[in-house]
């Protein structure tokens, strides 16, 4: 069965210091579209470290994900939400599966 990410990446930081994080929210064993369900359920509620004070949150959905845009009082952030086909895990082995 196929094992996809749920992944999040988001800006993170301010000012010169600000950068791009990327986290694993969870893993779903079955179809994409059962991951994709998921991921949209994970952008709807999810709330990012920045901006300190939101004034706004939008969630687009964009091709195979999702993008957040979060208005601050003073700064705009965005957090980009997609779904991949877990290839290769460290430690389980060499597949999704531990198979070498």
């Amino acid at each position: 069965m196929t094992v996809w990410g749920l992944i999040v990446e988001t800006t993170t930081g301010g000012g010169s210091a600000r950068h791009w994080a990327a986290d694993v929210l969870g893993e779903v064993r079955g179809t994409r579209e059962e991951a994709l369900r998921e991921l949209e359920a994970h952008a709807q509620r999810y709330r990012p470290q920045h901006p300190f004070s939101p004034q706004r949150s939008r969630v687009f959905r964009d091709g195979d994900g999702f993008l957040m845009v979060v208005e601050g009082r003073t700064e705009t952030f965005h957090t980009r939400f997609s779904v991949g086909e877990l290839i290769h895990d460290s430690d389980a082995g060499s597949g999704p599966d531990g198979t070498p």
